[in-house]
């Protein structure tokens, strides 16, 4: 269990970042978003084929993908698609892929629809639940190396409270302090 400091740390960093990234991805939506797809090969450290740790606290957003890619280092990276929806589409589905890393790492998923809750950002769990970050949070993946896995699938949008959600994968060195992350964040608009 984690102890109430880093609860408190990782829910507020969350708060912040969300919130603040939502303006600037909601701001480049306006681009009407990229297909994205999977390049073939996945190598972000030359030579190796693996993304390096992070040394510091690294926050990348980018308009809504149809497709996650896997960029030639962490910031050309964009980890999240939200499918069809990202084109303006009728369908979301969420898929994460960060290519491979060098070492273990736990990773966070996070969804914040303001339009919904103003005042919570939810955080998935392993076994697929969210729950307000406010109420703790558990990484949704831990000691991982890579993650290639669909979060949501094929739901229609009208299946969905119109408004703009925003989305994030945070990956943090396994077992660590956090005070070295990558965090990658998109949103997209539900009409």
């Amino acid at each position: 269990m984690l102890n109430m400091t880093r609860k408190t740390t990782i829910a507020v960093l969350a708060l912040i970042v969300m919130t603040g990234f939502a303006a600037t991805s909601f701001a480049m939506m306006g681009t009407g978003g990229n297909q994205g797809t999977l390049p073939g090969g996945m190598g972000t450290m030359p030579g190796t084929g693996y993304m390096g740790m992070p040394t510091g606290q690294e926050m990348f957003s980018y308009g809504p993908m149809q497709s996650p890619l896997v960029g030639a280092d962490p910031a050309s990276s964009q980890p999240l698609g939200v499918g069809t929806v990202a084109t303006g589409g009728n369908m979301l589905s969420i898929h994460a892929t960060t290519g491979q890393f060098t070492g273990p790492m736990d990773v966070y998923f996070m969804l914040y629809a303001p339009t919904v809750d103003p005042l919570n950002i939810y955080v998935m769990h392993q076994d697929g639940t969210f729950q307000p970050a406010a109420m703790g949070v558990l990484p949704w993946q831990t000691g991982v190396t890579g993650v290639d896995q669909g979060i949501l699938g094929n739901v229609p949008t009208s299946m969905i409270p119109q408004g703009t959600y925003t989305v994030g994968l945070m990956a943090v060195p396994s077992g660590s302090n956090m005070s070295t992350y990558y965090l990658w964040m998109t949103n997209f608009m539900i009409q």
